[in-house]
């Protein structure tokens, strides 16, 4: 299967992402739908279901030993990337806490079979893809808030009408007092 660990942002701020990009842009690309939103944790590619397990377990010892926390992100800019096509929305700030996680979970993917990334990680929600040329700046610059506590581990399926994400399973880490 086809995996990969993100966040989520809850239902009432992906309604608000998608109500923003929508007034702000022509069809630039297509669309992601909303209930595709998320931020990449780490890519991890094709795995049998004996390595997900695998990967499960090592998520659950690696969370057993440590304390990961959470922090609140503020999804602020947007950029293009041109050899995708991609249009995304993101935070200015990474807070430091989500580097670490999603630099721990690509080095537990890969030790099971999952691909490596050696990207700098720019954490993300896709608002187009298919784009040929990056969409002029939006008119109201996005300003979007929300803080995580859990990450989920998805399976990617592509159907009929497109790629749709299916949760495996989630994890809980510790929440960020004081957030926003």
């Amino acid at each position: 299967m086809r995996a990969f660990f993100g966040l989520e942002p809850d239902q009432q701020t992906l309604l608000a992402i998608a109500d923003w990009r929508d007034r702000q842009f022509n069809a630039v690309g297509r669309p992601v739908p909303p209930a595709n939103f998320h931020i990449t944790l780490a890519f991890i590619g094709e795995l049998g279901e004996r390595d997900i397990e695998q990967l499960c377990l090592s998520v659950d010892s690696w969370l057993q030993r440590s304390q990961p926390r959470g922090a609140a992100l503020t999804l602020d800019r947007t950029g293009y990337w041109h050899k995708p096509g991609i249009y995304w929305l993101g935070p200015t700030l990474c807070p430091p806490e989500l580097s670490h996680l999603a630099g721990k979970l690509g080095i537990l993917s890969h030790r099971v079979g999952g691909k490596r990334d050696r990207k700098t990680f720019q954490p993300h929600i896709t608002l187009f893809r298919g784009c040929d040329r990056a969409p002029a700046p939006p008119a109201s610059p996005p300003d979007f808030h929300f803080c995580y506590d859990h990450f989920t581990l998805f399976e990617s399926r592509q159907g009929r009408t497109g790629v749709s994400y299916h949760p495996i399973t989630e994890w809980e880490i510790a929440g960020q007092s004081g957030l926003l």
